[in-house]
């Protein structure tokens, strides 16, 4: 007990610098709450809605992470109201309507699914879906805007081609496999002119598994039915574009009987379009307009929008919303009065009105936004200023008790330290006294539990602490268990001499049960997961799931001491897995690999070897088999200093995603890698395929004898192929040859 008292006193020096510190602590919060103020920069995108009377501001904080926040404010009152977060695609790409009373933003989340807030003047946001949609490239690619309402192109999980549509503040789902056509939808992509006005309804052009054409609206009707018309073998949609039109107007019931499109030439003015698609007559503005710009709002109503002048240089931005049912076109001037020319070019210009209102919204990008209404004449506008001012008036901007203790959890540095200085008697006595052999017990017991696995460094990022002069840092880490790829971020402190590298592989221990991640610490017990060998098995089943590209995918069944094996594999074109042949599987962290295939591979002498490669591009395929899908991966493959590149084919699971710059595992043999390492350096060209022969499969890829010629020299070539690709008689590729003895390799493929 005296130990202990002595202890505590002599600590009780410590206390000294800890209030030195609160007072430094204290002004650093001031400091903070000055720093923590919004900046115009900071804002993104802007939007108003309720007739003006909210505004939304949106900002993207892209330090820690990707993360946008949507904040509302009541334009009578300048208040904030509330303010939302969520994550956010990287490339912040954002569409904008507004349906009824409701302002809906649409974007990517960091998954890459749709996402759909809905934000009503009530103040309140809701969610109106999410993970429902895959958008397969960049939302701005894939998405579309009819007369108010949005229109998205992408997919589901499997095979399933989905039409998003979001009319009436509802989000309807289209699975295009449910609609009534010869064949499996593969491929979907809008037909030309059909959504900028021309015609009267948006028509996307899909194609069939049996290389058929169907016609599918991109929009529903009353009972949100889509449309579908079924074209001949041959037919293009010039033939039957005006029967598939006239067909989906009935079913849809379209009710704008004239389309509005601009001329062509010079000087760009808005015309009607007849009922032959040919444009016609002048739109009869009040005022002429040049160089247009055709805005549909909704069913009925257009804005056209250009200049007074044909030399738009010389005259001034000038509107009309003009309804092609009644005729009527009615002047919006006031909305232009703080744009440009040269805003009409830009995308991100967008322009809203709903039928029943009189209220006409515009938003661009971080600029500006605002809302005109035809009645009072009134024009009221919002900038990026106006936010910024409206935020940081907000009480979370000013000092109480409440931010105080946000910028203390915040931590960092001063905190940290601070905390140190008026906790360290206690974690003095606990280290000196308890801690050690508690931790030496966890430790023992977590290791016990753990698996040891090879992880690659993603990013590292100093924390701002320190410990004994050493930094504290957070490490992204990367690796595989049971087939899954998994991402953890741990703690640490490295030395400033030897501070790891993204790209580094390192060895962890990882905890299954509680998804957890230790570093290797020196005297730790390594744990290395044995692959189980499956020597022998006999191919007893092969089942066909359809094409990707030159390949065919196909579900493999093996038998081998009364057990079944199956395992996803891609056949390349002129190859063929027989029934009766034998393979050796392996299986490592619950997953099942072929090694190979064929008596011929099989009993080929030489050293198995795998090897790291990086991945440079990825291409995946939508076919789902047993929860995994096929990916077309271009490699680069280093050993022993020299990088060489391949194109594989790999089978992954379909929740995960392949990055540039990720690595897999490449089992080869030890001969085949140096003769492949050799050819780097011979002469290189192109080369016209002759002969193409199959010897078996080493790994998920066919090991072919190939014969090329190249300027009627005949070059031998024995390598394994990519069967997505494929190698077939009268291709051309690009080898690498030796001239002495007619040796060649593959270096890139035809249809690369």
């Amino acid at each position: 007990m005296k130990k202990i008292i002595r202890f505590l006193t002599f600590n009780g020096v410590f206390f000294i610098p800890a209030i030195i510190l609160s007072i430094m602590l204290w002004n650093g919060y001031g400091d903070s709450i000055s720093e923590g103020k919004l900046k115009t920069d900071d804002i993104s995108r802007l939007y108003t809605f309720d007739e003006g009377n909210r505004v939304i501001g949106i900002t993207y904080d892209h330090v820690q992470t990707t993360q946008a926040t949507a904040r509302m404010y009541d334009t009578k009152t300048d208040q904030k109201l509330r303010s939302w977060t969520s994550g956010s695609y990287s490339f912040d790409e954002m569409w904008s309507t507004i349906q009824g009373k409701q302002l809906l933003l649409a974007s990517k989340s960091p998954a890459e699914d749709l996402e759909i807030y809905n934000y009503f003047p009530d103040d309140d946001r809701k969610e109106l879906v999410k993970k429902r949609l895959t958008i397969p490239s960049f939302l701005n690619s894939n998405t579309y805007q009819w007369n108010g309402r949005m229109i998205f192109s992408g997919g589901s999980e499997g095979t399933a081609l989905i039409l998003g549509e979001l009319k009436d503040g509802r989000f309807l789902l289209h699975n295009l496999n449910e609609e009534d056509l010869p064949a499996r939808p593969t491929r979907m992509e809008p037909v030309m002119n059909t959504f900028n006005g021309q015609t009267r309804i948006p028509i996307f052009e899909v194609t069939l598994k049996n290389d058929q054409k169907a016609f599918v609206s991109a929009i529903s009707d009353d009972n949100d039915h889509l449309s579908v018309y079924v074209a001949d073998e041959e037919d293009q949609f010039p033939i039957v574009g005006d029967a598939v039109e006239k067909q989906m107007r009935r079913d849809i019931g379209q009710e704008q009987e004239m389309a509005v499109d601009v001329e062509r030439e010079y000087p760009k003015r808005a015309r009607l379009v007849k009922t032959d698609g040919e444009l016609g007559e002048v739109v009869p503005t009040p005022e002429p307009v040049y160089q247009t710009k055709v805005y549909q709002l909704n069913d009925e109503e257009v804005l056209i929008a250009g200049s007074t002048e044909e030399d738009d240089a010389k005259g001034k931005l000038t509107g009309f919303i003009y309804n092609p049912n009644t005729g009527k076109a009615a002047s919006v001037d006031p909305i232009f009065n703080s744009l440009s020319f040269k805003y009409l070019k830009d995308s991100a210009l967008s322009f809203h009105k709903n039928l029943e209102s009189t209220s006409l919204y515009y938003a661009y990008n971080n600029q500006s936004t605002g809302v005109y209404d035809m009645d009072s004449k009134e024009m009221n506008e919002w900038t990026a200023a106006d936010i910024v001012a409206m935020e940081n008036a907000d009480s979370s901007h000013e000092k109480s008790f409440d931010s105080f203790k946000d910028y203390v959890l915040e931590g960092g540095a001063l905190v940290l330290n601070w905390a140190i200085w008026i906790f360290i008697p206690l974690l003095l006595l606990a280290v000196v006294f308890i801690l050690p052999p508690i931790l030496r017990v966890t430790r023992r017991k977590k290791l016990e539990e753990s698996e040891t696995l090879a992880a690659e460094i993603v990013s590292i990022q100093e924390t701002g602490s320190y410990l004994n002069e050493q930094p504290v840092v957070r490490i992204q880490l990367r690796f595989l268990h049971e087939g899954k790829r998994m991402e953890k971020t741990v703690k640490t402190v490295v030395s400033y001499v030897q501070i790891p590298r993204p790209g580094q592989q390192i060895l962890i221990h990882y905890h299954p049960k509680k998804q957890r991640v230790t570093l290797l610490k020196e005297g730790d017990a390594i744990r290395e997961t044995k692959p189980e060998m499956i020597n022998g098995a006999v191919l007893r089943k092969v089942e066909s799931y359809g094409m990707v590209g030159r390949g065919h995918v196909v579900l493999l069944t093996f038998e081998h001491n009364r057990e079944s094996y199956t395992i996803p594999a891609i056949q390349a074109s002129g190859f063929e897995f027989q029934e009766g042949e034998k393979a050796d599987l392996m299986r490592i962290n619950g997953q099942l690999k072929m090694v190979t295939y064929g008596d011929a591979i099989m009993n080929r002498s030489g050293k198995d070897v795998t090897v790291t490669g990086t991945i440079l591009r990825a291409r995946t395929f939508p076919i789902a088999l047993h929860d995994q899908t096929p990916v077309l991966l271009d490699l680069t493959i280093s050993s022993g200093g020299k990088p060489v590149q391949r194109t594989v084919s790999q089978f992954i699971p379909s929740h995960m995603t392949i990055e540039p710059g990720a690595t897999i595992q490449i089992q080869t043999k030890q001969g085949d890698l140096e003769k492949e390492l050799a050819f780097a350096n011979e002469k290189q060209g192109s080369a016209t395929i002759t002969n193409v022969s199959f010897i078996g499969v080493v790994g998920n890829l066919p090991l072919a004898t190939i014969h090329a010629d190249r300027n009627g020299i005949q070059y031998e070539i024995k390598q394994t192929i990519d069967p997505i690709t494929g190698v077939m008689p009268g291709d051309e590729c690009w080898i690498a040859y030796n001239e002495s003895t007619h040796q060649a390799l593959i270096i890139k493929y035809a249809s690369i």
